[in-house]
């Protein structure tokens, strides 16, 4: 029963992180429509990749947060399992 439970919580964490990245992909294009429609400007896409990290993503959700700026994170099931508070502050901060 251990085994099926953990297999069970891995596909809900894993399905968690899929919808994270759905969303911040949805919401990027939305902006990207409305941006459209804005004067032409210069603009960049920020991703972070094969996280996330206890230190390090803390300290990235901080700096954007501060500075206003959006960005797409990629995560891994294993790293998901591992900091679920982190994956949970990424969806709440995140449009």
């Amino acid at each position: 029963m251990h085994v099926r439970s953990r297999i069970i919580r891995t596909g809900v964490l894993l399905t968690a992180a899929v919808i994270i990245c759905v969303t911040s992909v949805m919401s990027d294009r939305m902006a990207a429509i409305a941006a459209s429609e804005m004067e032409d400007s210069k603009k960049i896409a920020i991703t972070f990749d094969d996280g996330p990290h206890p230190y390090y993503t803390e300290q990235l959700l901080d700096g954007l947060k501060e500075r206003g700026v959006k960005a797409t994170f990629f995560v891994t099931g294993m790293h998901v399992e591992q900091y679920p508070d982190v994956i949970k502050r990424m969806s709440e901060e995140g449009d």
